[in-house]
């Protein structure tokens, strides 16, 4: 009973810190700074109470699809947190707290009657490593992506020449072109790091040198080579701005594939829960 009221009391908690965000980026306040900041933490630390009781059950952490998007909803909100106390900025949170809530609302889907979860059968750190590199990989691509949309959207009012909404609320276009680069760059390291220590980890437990011929992985490989792409574009090609932030929207979009969805949708020798 307590993590189906903890599961119900976070997602409102991120629902409100969504609202609060978007009253915020429409009109600035302080009533409205206020709901959302402490909408977002109350919402991470009953997340953060809900999973350490889940792993606290299951004795381990339980890496299947049932928990999975709660995990990489935690690290989205683990992330923004700290660009925004960082930044001292929220007006990424507008785009970035709703992914969080979609992440959410896949987990509940998944964890009502959570007091009959069962840990994936596959264990060792080489399959705890892939799986965490691949939630960072996934939070840094979302925040990619965020930016991407972001500058897209300064852009087009400063090349209409109307200064007007985005203007006054988003960072300039070199930080969002900053935040998108960065975040890129930090998901295509820790997605390669993942495929490396999948396929270490096939070999070690499955007897195979590669599960990449598995359907459940091609979004994987594709969005690899779309972010391979995308930063040969950026160091070699010159590619900036604009056509950087359609390159990561898009490389986004195939992660969604991947990172969890692909994971609930299909099954086989890597299926992560029950």
């Amino acid at each position: 009973m307590i993590f189906d009221i903890l599961l119900i009391a976070t997602g409102g908690a991120y629902i409100v810190s969504a609202l609060g965000y978007a009253l915020h980026f429409h009109q600035p306040r302080a009533h409205w700074r206020s709901l959302c900041t402490w909408g977002i933490w109350g919402a991470w630390c009953m997340h953060t109470v809900l999973l350490a009781l889940i792993t606290i059950s299951a004795g381990e952490v339980p890496l299947t699809s049932q928990v999975l998007p709660s995990l990489c909803a935690w690290l989205v909100a683990v992330v923004y947190i700290y660009l925004e106390v960082s930044t001292r900025d929220r007006s990424l949170g507008v785009l970035i707290v709703p992914i969080v809530v979609v992440l959410h609302v896949l987990t509940l889907t998944k964890l009502p009657g959570i007091e009959d979860i069962q840990v994936t059968g596959y264990s060792g750190g080489w399959f705890e490593l892939h799986v965490l590199a691949y939630g960072l990989a996934y939070t840094a691509f979302a925040i990619s992506c965020v930016g991407g949309v972001m500058y897209l959207m300064l852009f087009g009012e400063i090349q209409a020449k109307h200064f007007g909404f985005f203007y006054s609320r988003l960072p300039s276009l070199e930080v969002l072109n900053q935040i998108n680069n960065r975040a890129a760059t930090f998901g295509f390291v820790f997605l390669t790091g993942g495929t490396i220590a999948s396929s270490v980890w096939a070999f070690q437990h499955l007897s195979q040198f590669s599960i990449w011929r598995e359907p459940v992985f091609l979004p994987v490989l594709i969005a690899w080579g779309i972010y391979a792409g995308n930063l040969a574009a950026r160091w070699w090609g010159g590619w900036q701005g604009k056509r950087a932030a359609f390159l990561s929207i898009m490389g986004f979009v195939l992660v969604i594939l991947a990172f969890p969805v692909v994971g609930v949708l299909f099954s086989g020798p890597h299926n992560l829960g029950p």
